[in-house]
This record gives C-alpha cells, sequence and structure tokens, in this order.
C-alpha cells in the first residue's frame, strides 16, 4: 500500500499555478458533509460571506464547516428536511480553470453519485456567474449524537414524522458523523468494522473510477455516515482522469508519487 505523504514533506517542484494542498481541518458534511474541501465543525451563525446568497427551495441555518474553496451550510428544504449545502466561492481561487475545473467535476459526479450506496447524494446543483459562486445540495451526515440518524430512517420510510419535527434534532447542536468522529470518540475500530468500511470505500472509489472520475483526497474526514452506511464525501476534488494532473489533496494524505500514477 502507498504510504501517505508526511505533514512535513515539502511539495514537489514545478507545481502547477492551481495547485493547492487541503489542511486536514475536520470532517466533510455530506450531503451531508462535506462536504467539497476538507471542512472543520464550526458554531458559526453568522450569514454567508456574501449575505445575499440565496439558495432556491432552502433556509440556511448554520455554517457547520469551511474548507480552502468554500463553506458548507446545513439547511432545511420546503419539505422541512435538513440538508447540507457546499457553497464554493469564485474569489477564492486565483484563477478562473480550477474554479471552472471544480464545478465540471461535480456535474459529472451528480448523475453517479445516486447509483452506488458509498457515495453521498448530490440532490441539487445551481450556480450564479453575478454573485461569484456555485453551490450543490446534498444529504445530511448522521449527527454524530446519532440523532439526525433517525431523521434519515423517517426518510426511507422508517419513522412517522418529518425530521423538521424531531424534538430531539438540534441544528444548533449538529455535528457530522465521520469516519475521523468515529476514531477519535472510539479509539481503535473492531477489525471487522474496518473491512466492512474498507470494502465500502474501495467499491465505491471503483465506480468512480469506473465512470472515468477520481477522487482525489480520501481521509477519515471525508468518509461520512448516512443512516449507518459509510460514504465517501468532500466530492470537491472528484475530477476527470485526464484532468486530474494538478497536486492537490490534504498533506498527510497525498500520494508521494504524485498525481497520475497507477499508485495514487
Amino acid at each position: 500500500m502507498t504510504k501517505a505523504m508526511n505533514q512535513n514533506t515539502p511539495a514537489p517542484e514545478g507545481l502547477p499555478n492551481d495547485a493547492k494542498r487541503r489542511p486536514d481541518h475536520g470532517p466533510a458534511v455530506g450531503t451531508g458533509g462535506a462536504c467539497t474541501g476538507s471542512v472543520a465543525v464550526h458554531s458559526s451563525t453568522s450569514p454567508p460571506r456574501n449575505s445575499t446568497i440565496s439558495i432556491p427551495d432552502h433556509e440556511l441555518l448554520r455554517r457547520i464547516g469551511g474548507g480552502s474553496y468554500g463553506e458548507v451550510w446545513l439547511a432545511r428544504n420546503v419539505m422541512g428536511t435538513f440538508r447540507a449545502v457546499k457553497i464554493v466561492y469564485r474569489k477564492n481561487f486565483d484563477h478562473d480553470r480550477p474554479f471552472e475545473r471544480e464545478f465540471k467535476g461535480i456535474q459529472k459526479f451528480e448523475p453517479i453519485s445516486r447509483s452506488h450506496e458509498g457515495l453521498v447524494d448530490i440532490l441539487q446543483i445551481g450556480r450564479n456567474d453575478q454573485a461569484g459562486h456555485f453551490y450543490y445540495v446534498m444529504e445530511l451526515a448522521d449527527d454524530a449524537t446519532g440523532e439526525s440518524e433517525k431523521a434519515g430512517k423517517w426518510e426511507s420510510g422508517g419513522g412517522a414524522g418529518s425530521p423538521a419535527h424531531f424534538a430531539t434534532f438540534s441544528p444548533a447542536a449538529y455535528t457530522p458523523r465521520t469516519l475521523r468522529e468515529e476514531i477519535k470518540q472510539r479509539g481503535c475500530l473492531p477489525v471487522a468494522e474496518c473491512i466492512d468500511i474498507g470494502l465500502g470505500m474501495t467499491s465505491a472509489l471503483a465506480h468512480v473510477h469506473g465512470n472515468g472520475l477520481v477522487h482525489r483526497d480520501v481521509k477519515p474526514s471525508n468518509i461520512i455516515f448516512v443512516n449507518g452506511v459509510p460514504k465517501l464525501a468532500d466530492i470537491g476534488l472528484v475530477a476527470d482522469i485526464s484532468e486530474a494532473r494538478s497536486f492537490v489533496g490534504t498533506a498527510g494524505f497525498i500520494p508521494p508519487e504524485g498525481p497520475g500514477t497507477p499508485q495514487a
């Protein structure tokens, strides 16, 4: 197995101008996390950077993550269902090319996201060039306390009421359940559980690769749980195989061989 690049390993010379490493800020929120971009959990209730941002049919409740290129919000749609919304800002990119590549990656990933249980579902994509951003709506990761898993069971027909009416689910206290959070809370996981998660993720990656795409930021904080099922999130770094040449990812998880190699 290829060893991950050490945090202190210097970046290779000759990187393209749009190459950018992402610090491992914390859990991705897919859909519910994670969310595009490595994200950190915040308690901020401030409005998006551009206070005029409006996501059709969704109310932005609380910022729950932020990364190199955008931020993730806990939102509620018109049906009262909680979702995760990732907003990616053009101003966070030095050039148009990486911004457009990220948007193109989301466009290509959206049709296949719902065709494998190991991938986070992309439910809606939108773009506002005048405001300088695009966004996508995802299913929400389970709450680390287990409460949003109840909401997910309702959506699949296992409950009697709308998630918006679960008295035990608190948007203000929500923390996405990620593999990183699981390890943090429980320590070393049982071998059988590790095997199940590993097999699920390799199957999801094989599905992504089979559709001509690659995920360039696989790490524990980008594996979320939805209704207890592990899913690959933070799909902002998904790219066409032919375009996956930029040295991007999170320090400590980047293959030393660099991008575009079979080992990577």
